[in-house]
């Protein structure tokens, strides 16, 4: 028990920085965002230390399917890092060089046509700055690069046996809290359809944000003018949604196979393990 309420609190510290992170890294932040963001990074580490302090989740998936809880946390600490490297430069008139522009430059450019909600979302923030504007763009090319090579590498993982979702050891009720009991049939059944909707999800969540732009713009600015930090995590939260619901897809689809090929119903056990 000390064991895993030590891994709890290390969790819910880890989470709390992740939270603070743009507050320390972006200029121009204001004493109260600062004291609203850590409100909001107690909430989470507490949420985080519920969650992981039990022997069981009721919320988190996959919490004992190592390492994927910890690849989605690494995936959206940079999302969040790299925007707020490159938007703190942008307020300091610096310049943001290395690979990591090198990067966002180019895949700004594949982004970079008619309509684009990329284009949408950085003219959205930069409120008619044009320097401003392409530095936001440019960070969200930069993010969906990265969650291209994070997914891209996740999904090879899963498929090549690399990590064994849906294996002997894999219990389908300690990962899958929110799951209830089901007949064999109808499990794998559920699993594909979840995994067909979490796709599908991360297909249309791309569309939405012009529209969460729009809502950061009415709801959270300061001043009549939008902080840095919730351009920050808007750009971070609209870039890690589809990364998540597309490695949880893989993950399900990964588990049906298993099950399909193996029939091995102790991988999937009807009862609460204790």
């Amino acid at each position: 028990m000390i064991l895993r309420l030590t891994g709890a609190a290390v969790r819910a510290v880890c989470v709390a920085i992740l939270v603070m992170l743009p507050a320390i890294l972006l200029p121009q932040v204001t004493q109260s965002v600062v004291e609203y963001t850590r409100i909001f990074a107690t909430i989470m580490a507490i949420f985080v230390l519920y969650e992981y302090g039990f022997p069981t989740s009721t919320i988190i998936e996959f919490r004992f399917a190592a390492p994927y809880n910890r690849i989605k946390y690494l995936l959206l600490f940079a999302l969040v890092v790299a925007p707020s490297l490159m938007v703190s430069a942008a307020l300091n008139g610096q310049e943001f060089n290395g690979i990591l522009s090198v990067i966002a430059t180019k895949g700004f450019a594949l982004l970079d046509f008619p309509f684009s909600p990329v284009l949408i979302v950085a003219d959205t923030f930069s409120e008619n700055d044009t320097a401003l504007g392409a530095v936001l763009a440019r960070a969200i090319a930069l993010n969906l690069v990265l969650v291209f090579a994070c997914t891209l590498a996740f999904c090879v993982a899963v498929f090549s046996n690399l990590w064994r979702f849906g294996g002997g050891g894999f219990n389908m009720w300690l990962n899958m809290p929110t799951y209830k009991s089901y007949e064999k049939n109808s499990l794998q059944e559920r699993l594909s359809n979840s995994a067909f909707a979490s796709v599908l999800i991360a297909c249309l969540i791309p569309l939405f944000g012009p529209t969460l732009a729009d809502v950061a713009m009415t709801f959270f600015t300061f001043d009549g003018k939008i902080t840095p930090i919730v351009m920050v995590w808007s750009i971070a939260v609209w870039t890690f949604l589809p990364a998540m619901f597309l490695m949880r897809a893989a993950a399900l689809v990964k588990i049906s196979m298993n099950r399909t090929a193996a029939q091995n119903i102790h991988a999937y056990e009807l009862a609460e393990a204790t």
